[in-house]
């Protein structure tokens, strides 16, 4: 476990050159990758939470390439079409999704690194080749869905079903190879996960705080990408706040989901505060964030690398998050959320279970 000192010490890793320290201080940073960029696709989800497994290799102490995120994007697809095929199309095809999703890809066939596959993104430079390659997985997604329901209306079995999604897939996002050469070494996409990210999906949990579920236990959501049903394990908001700072402060990043929907505070220079509703609060209640959640003025609609928090010069926290949207957004490519804005419009946090203080640990009913 990395002490705050030595955190504090690798923050010229991501901030150094886009913040200036007259403006921010006391910063506590974990070490992570570089910042990726999803290139206008609609794949954050996986972005941000492949950033988080990379920075927990390396905080283990692992030699840990850039992962591919269209490999977890390519296969989830396939997992999320099985899913409607099962269900007659009557469940949700979604193009957004969880780390979750991220995490049980991984735990049944494990990851590659993004020069090996990188969803033919490698190739997209330009404002207007982004702009294109977005245009091209809506159609993607609209053929994708068109083809599932031709093929449970002509009751054709999941295999051959599948089968067909796969080729959609392929043309649109590339071809997965089961095997590649790897620092002068053949792998496959388990055997390199075993060498170079040797995690337990099983040890992550995720995080809310809403006040319509019973506390300390692991409740059901109610949010659209969540259509693989998992849990969350629900904490009060200043529990569920204790043990972000407490991951963070011990060596720990986060996948974070929330609200990026409130243009009005969402700033794209990087420096995000909460505007109109609760914008005169001093701090952000319980109260105050489930009615923003019963109201739908909260959704998740993104999700951000959680990597660590620091202090304006009047003493006002924000939490740093690493955003996939490239480095001439935000604070290059960082974006400040203030403390009260993370309070109300933060759906989730991903976090190693280790992480949760052992006061709060206690309390918790699995």
């Amino acid at each position: 476990m990395r002490k705050t000192s030595l955190l504090i010490a690798l923050v010229p890793l991501l901030v150094s050159g886009c913040v200036s320290s007259k403006r921010f201080s006391n910063t506590t940073l974990v070490e992570s990758t570089e910042l990726k960029h999803q290139k206008h696709t609609g794949q954050c989800w996986s972005f941000a939470s492949t950033s988080l497994l990379e920075a927990e290799a390396m905080r283990l102490g692992y030699d840990i390439p850039e992962l591919s995120s269209f490999f977890f994007v390519h296969l989830n697809y396939l997992d999320n079409a099985k899913d409607y095929l099962k269900n007659k199309g009557t469940s949700r095809l979604n193009r957004g999704d969880l780390t979750f999703s991220v995490l049980e890809v991984f735990e049944k066939h494990g990851a590659i690194p993004e020069s090996v596959y990188d969803g033919k993104l490698g190739d997209l430079t330009s404002k207007k080749q982004m702009n294109n390659r977005w245009k091209e997985e809506d159609e993607m997604n609209a053929l994708i869905k068109q083809k599932l329901d031709s093929l449970i209306k002509a009751n054709t079995g999941i295999d051959k079903s599948l089968a067909i999604i796969e080729k959609i897939l392929i043309e649109y996002i590339g071809e997965i190879p089961q095997n590649f050469t790897f620092r002068g070494k053949t792998e496959t996409p388990a055997t390199f996960a075993k060498k170079f990210l040797p995690l337990e999906p099983k040890n992550y949990v995720e995080l809310t705080s809403y006040t319509h579920h019973p506390f300390h236990k692991k409740v059901m959501l109610e949010i659209p990408a969540n259509w693989r049903f998992k849990k969350y394990l629900n904490l009060p908001i200043e529990s569920f706040m204790n043990t972000i700072d407490n991951a963070l402060n011990n060596g720990f990043t986060l996948a974070w989901d929330g609200d990026i929907g409130a243009k009005e505070g969402f700033k794209d220079n990087g420096n995000v505060r909460v505007k109109g509703e609760y914008e005169d609060e001093k701090l952000i209640s319980q109260k105050q964030r489930q009615s923003a959640y019963e109201r739908g003025t909260t959704r998740d609609d993104h999700n951000m690398h959680l990597v660590g928090y620091t202090y304006d010069r009047t003493g006002e926290k924000y939490y740093l998050l690493k955003n996939t949207w490239g480095k001439d957004r935000g604070m290059d490519g960082i974006y400040y959320l203030s403390e009260n804005y993370f309070r109300l419009r933060t759906i989730s946090v991903t976090v190693h279970k280790d992480a949760i203080p052992v006061e709060i640990a206690e309390k918790i009913e699995m």
